[in-house]
């Protein structure tokens, strides 16, 4: 085989030790055959019994490897980057008891909102200083439903003192050494709001809520109206009667004062009577929708029955949609309900009766409800005519029988507002200033004349010679409801009334001997128009 002058070096590597082999150029002889095959076996041999995968024999080419090996190389790398780990983790250890100076706040702790690490205590002084001073402002209010109690942070004494301060600073500085580290980088990390309890006085918060639930023990009391020289109205708060949890109420007014924040906590509560309505509706009611004022003769049990009458409607809220009945405002007639006996028309005839005058007071509101817009449901006129009231626009009412009955159609809901006093009785109605009417007529539009006539009896068992009983006409009237708002709304109602006429009785002891005749009926009268 024939390879030329070529010089090539195969450098096989075992351990630290390195062998070359010189492959000079061979002739065409018997020893140089015999050299080259020698050499030959010596490069096999070697091949098959080294532990090291040896380079490829390339011709012209050296390998050589300088400086560290690979292994080494990997070695220092993996020691240099423990050692920078092992400081780093060093490092991180310390860091939150390095840069944390003593008596001072530990960085990332707010308190209330107030950034406040790095704080002295003195700088923790000042600014407590200034929340003691927000804190005076502050109040705790109570409420449950309609009821609605405050109770001022200064009356209370809430503030923050000495010992909010050392909780301030005790943040990161408890516990052992592990919990320490953990708590200041969590600090650092996410930030801290420290929830600093502020003290209050608790002798009197507990007065305060013993006096509320003392008050809301009592029966309720209605909204009352107050009346502006420029006819405005406005609202005196109702109040609701309950039986307060005085421990419980107690305990969570203590946590919303320990915030040191003004807060709103709901009255434990049962039992609860609320009044005639809520705030809400009070608010809505400012103006007086229309009123009506009937007169009587002062003094008597008929000036009580009316007195007990209007009472018993006044300060009745009626929302939009929900009818009215005079009856069940006013209860049973009865002695037990303070009425008293009093003369009563029955049939015509003024007869003695529990409750005289009630229909006094029915008739007064019905001149106010018409007069305000609002829709009669059911109405009766007397037997005969009112005094009281003008012919038509009179409303009687009887316990279990007749009842006076309106309809709220109105927007907003509306308030009876009836007020007694000796010898006249008032009903206004409060509402929303858009629901006032801008016009209203109350006309008669007929008056149908019913004649009577004069009767003669014999009565021997009455002790006058002669009695007489006057009798009168009778009438069948229409009067209108005529409303309009001005929002374009109109409401119209018409309200009939059939007053039977009485006859005038003479009676005698004794047949007399020339009697008068009786009257003959009068000729029907022609239908009066207008009022």
């Amino acid at each position: 085989m024939r390879l030329g002058k070529t010089m090539s070096w195969c450098c096989l590597t075992s351990g630290n030790e390195r062998s070359a082999i010189e492959i000079s150029r061979l002739r065409p002889s018997d020893d140089g055959a015999k050299r080259y095959q020698n050499s030959a076996a010596l490069l096999i041999f070697m091949r098959r019994t080294t532990t090291l995968n040896p380079e490829p024999i390339t011709s012209n080419v050296i390998y050589e490897t300088k400086g560290l090996s690979l292994s080494k190389r990997r070695y220092r790398w993996k020691r240099i980057f423990g050692l920078v780990f092992t400081l780093a983790v060093i490092g991180i250890g310390s860091a939150p008891f390095l840069w944390v100076s003593d008596g001072k706040v530990i960085p990332g702790v707010t308190i209330h909102g107030t950034k406040a690490g790095g704080a002295t205590e003195e700088e923790l002084k000042e600014l407590f200083s200034v929340k003691n001073a927000d804190l005076l402002h502050g109040r705790l209010v109570l409420t449950k439903e309609d009821a609605h109690e405050e109770i001022s942070f200064r009356s209370l004494s809430v503030r923050y003192d000495e010992k909010a301060i050392e909780k301030a600073m005790a943040l990161g500085r408890t516990g052992g050494l592990f919990q320490r580290w953990y708590d200041r980088w969590r600090i650092l990390l996410t930030g801290h709001n420290a929830a600093i309890d502020a003290s209050f006085d608790e002798k009197h918060l507990t007065e305060d809520i013993a006096q509320l639930a003392a008050k809301y023990a009592k029966p309720p009391v209605n909204a009352k109206p107050r009346f502006g020289k420029d006819g405005s109205v406005s609202f005196d708060e109702g109040r609701p009667s309950m039986k307060i949890d005085k421990a419980a109420l107690e305990e969570a007014a203590a946590l919303q004062l320990k915030k040191g924040e003004s807060g709103e906590v709901e009255i434990p509560a049962t039992d609860i009577q609320k009044p005639n309505m809520t705030k809400e509706a009070a608010k809505e009611i400012n103006a007086v929708l229309a009123e009506y004022t009937t007169t009587f003769y002062p003094g008597g049990n008929r000036s009580r029955n009316i007195e007990i009458a209007a009472n018993s409607i006044s300060g009745r809220y009626i929302a939009p949609g929900v009818s009215f009945s005079y009856n069940q405002a006013t209860g049973s007639r009865s002695s037990a309900n303070g009425y008293l006996e009093a003369p009563v028309i029955i049939n015509g005839k003024v007869e003695p009766g529990t409750g005289g005058g009630v229909c006094q007071v029915s008739t007064t509101l019905f001149n106010a409800v018409i007069l305000s817009g609002l829709a009669v449901t059911e109405r009766t006129c007397h037997y005969s005519p009112a005094p009281y009231a003008p012919i038509g626009r009179d409303a009687t009412v009887a316990e279990g029988s007749l009842d006076f009955c309106f309809l709220n159609h109105l927007k907003h809901g509306v308030y009876i507002y009836a007020v007694y006093e000796p010898g006249a009785v008032t009903v206004r109605i409060l509402g929303n200033q858009e629901d006032k009417p801008s016009f209203v007529e109350i006309a008669r539009k007929s008056d149908e004349i019913l004649p009577f006539k004069t009767v003669i009896r014999v009565d021997p068992s009455q002790e006058e010679d002669k009695k007489v009983e006057e009798g009168h006409e009778g009438h069948n009237v229409l009067v209108t409801q005529s409303v309009k708002w001005a929002d374009g709304r109109i409401y119209h109602d018409s309200f009939f009334s059939d007053y039977e006429p009485v006859d005038t009785v003479i009676t005698y002891q004794v047949k007399p001997e020339d009697p008068p005749e009786p009257s003959a009926p009068p000729s029907p009268k022609a239908v009066k128009k207008g009022a």
